[in-house]
């Protein structure tokens, strides 16, 4: 099959597919740029939105707001897939601003959708961002299929890296980097293929489509302009007349215009601006009052980072949820050197406040450059025909196996409570909590003779472990906690005494518990009850600020707010 053609319906069958399958919110910053979609589709195109308030429905449906990680099945359930923005029309959000300050150009077909649906014809929220997901998808398989159409050489190359788990994961979801890689995959086949093709003479047609590629280019995410010196390999190249060399750099000069001073403007107000730790100023006055003490950290960032931008290039979910299974790396069988110039470039606004790993996971900012690098590669090895016959079978099947197996992790991370690990044998610990700090929280103290009481739900198999986390222990080391475990029904499963010299304050304390093996019940009740404590000396845990899991937190008979920090270990599917 040609390489475009087999790209055009893969991408299509599994692309909508994850539009579908990865939730709502489960993107990198995806709940950001809906922000911006949302606040697009109302024509304000700015993202300095004037009076930043949203229905609050737009936050409480994206998976990364879920206080743990939980199968998401529910996000399809009549009350949430088909909840409308009219029944919810007080219901809005104080001061929801958003870090998507990209060209609103990437996000445009997403908002005029959004326009037409939701506040036209008042359609449900949730199909429409799934719509407005499959648009960008639409647009990614657009631009890659040009790109692929175009370059005389490397097609299946180019076809592979555009089918990457990761590059489908951000095509498949809502932000600007399925724009971006798109825009890039097309420009770098249409140079390839000007340069192969039109020696004798630069055709006019083809220097429009550059101009329009380098234009888009403008209007993608700030770094995809290091693209536009690849153009200088055309220089030598006859042209129709100066006219054209003029008219082409004139284009490239729109372009980076564009991309610079959309980043100027709209940058003013976010955390690039002012005298923040971040900003651009402060960051510049720290680079160029110690060049050397700047390049130092840098080259030890890419050094040491190196495996984690490889595999973030390669295959992650949003916001690293869950885990890629393995094979997904192993079949992909590919290797990218990253980026000099856009890491310094993303390093620079954390130099010296985020550590030298403060970008390790982000490899997906390489996908677009990805090519060039092999491209390069290309022209190193001179492969027989008969090697050439056998790789064949061999890519399509470390794409079907590394797809199946990356698509098999989209539903452990957001479709099951307990992840890929069990799978292999791991034992299952939940929660798995999200979006919580164990610093800073509420802390709940239980006194001499006191008793607190948490019950909860066991969400996977036979129940093993208790864990609950202690924040402190009585200073003076006397006295003990008594930890019993009881089902739903009250009955005692597994009871300690802990001396408090045995128990480690930040950190949690284990009660195992052997259940007879056709133990069904699911309810189960933990119970803590401080013995022989000096009067004024307490034991001291975390207490979530709301409702994290199943459960109810009791103080002595009387209920509070929250649950307490817990753990409960149990085997696996």
């Amino acid at each position: 099959m040609d390489p475009a053609n087999f790209f055009l319906i893969v991408s299509l069958f599994v692309g909508i597919f994850y539009c579908i399958a990865i939730p709502y919110g489960a993107g990198f910053d995806e709940e950001r740029h809906l922000v911006r979609i949302y606040y697009m589709s109302q024509y304000h195109f700015m993202p300095d939105f004037p009076n930043p308030t949203i229905h609050e429905r737009v936050i409480d449906l994206s998976y990364q707001r879920r206080l743990v990680q939980a199968p998401a099945f529910d996000l399809f359930s009549r009350e949430n897939f088909w909840s409308r923005f009219s029944a919810f029309e007080e219901n809005i959000r104080y001061g929801q601003k958003t870090q998507s300050i990209y060209s609103p150009v990437i996000f445009l077909p997403q908002a005029m959708l959004g326009r037409l649906l939701w506040w036209k014809y008042d359609f449900p929220i949730l199909p429409t961002i799934i719509l407005q997901k499959i648009v960008g998808l639409s647009i990614y398989i657009a631009g890659c299929y040009m790109g692929i159409r175009a370059i005389p050489f490397g097609k299946w190359m180019l076809t592979a890296l555009a089918l990457s788990p990761a590059a489908l994961f951000q095509a498949a979801t809502l932000n600007a980097d399925g724009f971006t890689n798109a825009m890039s995959f097309a420009f770098i086949g249409w140079v390839i293929a000007v340069y192969v093709n039109e020696r004798s003479g630069v055709q006019p047609r083809s220097i429009w489509i550059l101009i329009a590629l380098s234009i888009l280019l403008g209007v993608a995410k700030p770094g995809a302009i290091i693209l536009l010196p690849l153009l200088l390999i055309l220089l030598k190249h006859p042209f129709p007349s100066k006219k054209w060399v003029v008219l082409l750099a004139a284009g490239v000069l729109l372009a980076v215009i564009a991309n610079v001073g959309w980043w100027v403007l709209a940058s003013q107000g976010s955390v690039f601006a002012g005298a923040g730790s971040q900003s651009i100023t402060q960051q510049s006055s720290l680079i160029l009052a110690g060049p050397l003490a700047f390049i130092k950290p840098l080259v030890q960032s890419m050094i040491l980072s190196l495996p984690y931008q490889i595999q973030g290039w390669m295959a992650a979910y949003g916001y690293w949820a869950g885990r890629v299974p393995g094979p997904v790396y192993f079949f992909s069988a590919l290797f990218l050197l990253c980026s000099v110039v856009i890491y310094t470039a993303a390093f620079i606004p954390n130099y010296a406040i985020g550590g030298v790993l403060a970008l390790a996971k982000h490899g997906r900012y390489y996908i677009p450059f990805a090519p060039l690098l092999f491209l390069g590669l290309t022209g190193l090895l001179n492969v027989s025909e008969n090697v050439q016959k056998w790789a064949r079978p061999v890519v399509l099947g470390s794409f079907v196996l590394a797809t199946g197996w990356f698509t098999f992790g989209i539903y452990t991370t957001y479709y099951t409570y307990c992840g890929y690990d069990v799978y292999l044998g791991a034992k299952c610990s939940l929660p798995i909590y999200k979006n919580l700090e164990k610093e800073g929280g509420a802390v709940v103290g239980i006194n001499n003779g006191e008793r607190l009481s948490q019950t909860f739900t066991n969400q996977c198999g036979q129940l093993e472990t208790a864990q609950v986390f202690i924040e402190a222990i009585p200073e003076s080391v006397v006295g003990s906690l008594r930890f019993s475990l009881l089902d739903g029904g009250h009955q005692l499963l597994a009871s300690r005494d802990f001396p408090a010299q045995e128990i480690r304050a930040g950190d949690y304390l284990s009660l195992p518990v052997d259940l007879p093996s056709a133990y069904q019940n699911k309810d189960f009740e933990i119970q803590l009850e401080s013995i022989d404590l000096l009067p004024t000396e307490k034991f001291r845990l975390v207490v979530t600020p709301a409702d994290y899991y199943p459960g109810l937190l009791s103080a002595d008979g009387t209920t509070g707010i929250g649950d307490l920090l817990i753990h409960y270990i149990c085997t696996g599917p």
